[in-house]
């Protein structure tokens, strides 16, 4: 019972960190997105002194690094838990959140297509794959 319960605290544990991962990842692009294209070292240096002289310029920014900060916090506890060869390829579905949040976030402006689609699939179609091979 002790395995079981460890087993799925575990996999809660698992995709809690997938989760932030994904929330991180549209935090961050929506930021970008309000700040502008980064194509110089001048406009990185603008984003990282934008940040630290004025934190609310780039509130998205700064909301997505602290939580891909938890995030990694989290997946520091899921490593210590199970097997990497098990939990990397679950981070897959990190893909799978992040197309269907940016899919449904009007202000990201993302494209839906069939390619996208069958793409996302495939991935939760290898995710299942590897969740089986813990069983056998």
């Amino acid at each position: 019972m002790a395995l079981e319960r460890r087993s799925v605290v575990s996999v809660i544990l698992l995709l809690v960190s997938v989760t932030l991962i994904a929330a991180g990842q549209l935090f961050m692009r929506r930021g970008m997105i309000g700040f502008g294209q980064i194509d110089s070292f001048a406009a990185f240096v603008n984003l990282v002194w934008s940040g630290l002289a004025s934190p609310a310029t780039i509130a998205y920014v700064w909301a997505g690094m602290i939580v891909y900060a938890a995030a990694v916090m989290v997946w520091l506890q899921v490593l210590s838990r199970m097997a990497l060869s098990l939990a990397f390829p679950m981070m897959s579905l990190s893909y799978v959140l992040v197309y269907v949040g940016a899919a449904f976030w009007p202000e990201l402006d993302e494209t839906i297509s069939m390619y996208r689609i069958a793409g996302t699939a495939l991935i939760m179609l290898g995710v299942a794959l590897v969740a089986q091979s813990r069983s056998n």
